[in-house]
């Protein structure tokens, strides 16, 4: 959904025509999904006419793979709160939402937990002994939190991956409804919910830097650098959360005696007062004292920078779990299609083997933490009122 952006157009006039609270108090996020359908059936009338079910790309490999015909249409509870058009609670698609935009009911998936079998694969089609069952499975980020390990109330994990991902992980199904900065997930699996937030391409930022400014990002700091002011907006393709697709990047409070190192620096921060903001937002809207939430496991190809793991961890005031390098959304899979809803059990028993283990804490610095308190705010500050200077210039 995130890189076919032609039906946006209808994404915005669902979000300015209709309660949008609503949608997200029933589905959990954007209803991303309705605005595609709606863009088919005006753009494409004579295709939509044909269209039996909308599926994800999950349910056609799945369908390809065991034959399914098109009543075996599916959908798991972990992409729904990117439909617009569920019922997370009642676990169903929600009739009055559908009646509101006109979605014809009858071309939608049914809803599978993700250890459900939506099928076989036939013993013929790869020569194997016996024919293999096939199961719902779970979207990737999903699949990726469970892998590490993200199971239990008030767990936490920071994906330093191309894109940047704070996720919580509760065990009740809470709605950020009236901010709109969290999306709310539903894994599918009873008492494990995650609200997560996407802060830009953190990854790709990282390497569009070392390239474009040929950085070498190996060196050893012998002391940490004072920023002094200098503020990265790192919200190049536009703002992710709070939505304002208009936004371009930053440096804000160049000084003389900036050099490399401080832009470096000051792009390493900018992810973590993001984190912050999103934090901060996660412990508003689910009443948690700060004594909840202690740690945080950090996973993806970042998570290897000790500079950026220290810089997170002192602004964010946690300590952080570098975890060992393994494929988490393939684990992830595993526990879910071995174990179904006892995951927790299946998760214990890897860690006990090793299988999944931390490599390093990375504790917050005492005169780190204090340097950041007074720049967080700041940062915030900043963002927003640079991001209504941009709105004026690109928005008619």
């Amino acid at each position: 959904y995130s890189v076919d952006t032609r039906a946006n157009s209808y994404l915005s006039k669902i979000e300015n025509n209709m309660d949008d609270k609503a949608i997200r108090k029933s589905s959990g996020g954007l209803p991303y999904m309705a605005a595609k359908i709606q863009w088919i059936e005006d753009c494409f009338p004579k295709e939509y006419k044909k269209i039996y079910k909308f599926i994800n790309l999950t349910t056609y490999v799945a369908g390809k793979l065991c034959g399914l015909a098109g009543d075996d249409a599916f959908i798991d509870y972990s992409v729904l709160s990117m439909s617009g058009l569920a019922d997370i609670k009642e676990g169903k698609w929600n009739n009055k939402i559908c009646d509101d935009l006109k979605i014809d009911m009858a071309k939608l998936p049914s809803i599978k937990r993700p250890y459900c079998s939506v099928g076989s694969i036939d013993k013929s089609k790869y020569k194997t002994e016996k024919d293999i069952k096939v199961l719902a499975g779970i979207g990737d980020q999903i699949a990726g939190f469970i892998g590490a390990g993200v199971v239990n109330n008030n767990d936490m994990v920071d994906v330093a991956g191309t894109y940047t991902v704070l996720g919580y992980c509760m065990d009740e199904f809470v709605t950020d409804h009236k901010d709109k900065m969290l999306s709310t997930i539903f894994s599918g699996i009873d008492g494990t919910y995650y609200q997560l937030g996407v802060v830009a391409v953190g990854g790709y930022l990282y390497r569009w830097f070392k390239e474009k400014f040929s950085y070498d990002d190996k060196k050893e700091f012998k002391k940490d650098i004072d920023t002094d002011g200098l503020y990265f907006i790192p919200h190049i393709g536009g703002r992710s959360v709070p939505s304002q697709p208009y936004y371009q990047g930053t440096w804000f409070g160049i000084k003389w005696h900036h050099d490399l190192d401080s832009f470096y620096i000051s792009l390493l921060e900018s992810i973590g007062y993001e984190f912050y903001h999103l934090l901060s937002h996660v412990r508003k809207i689910n009443n948690l004292s700060r004594d909840k939430v202690s740690d945080i496991k950090v996973i993806g190809g970042g998570s290897k920078n000790t500079v950026w793991n220290n810089i997170k961890s002192s602004i964010l005031d946690l300590k952080y779990l570098v975890m060992k390098e393994v494929p988490f959304e393939i684990i992830g899979d595993f526990l879910i299609a071995k174990y179904g809803s006892n995951l927790k059990e299946g998760y214990r028993k890897l860690t006990e083997n090793k299988i999944i283990s931390v490599n390093e804490e990375v504790y917050p610095t005492k005169s780190r933490v204090e340097f950041y308190k007074k720049h967080k705010d700041k940062y915030i500050e900043v963002v927003d009122k640079i991001g209504k200077i941009y709105c004026d210039l690109n928005i008619d």
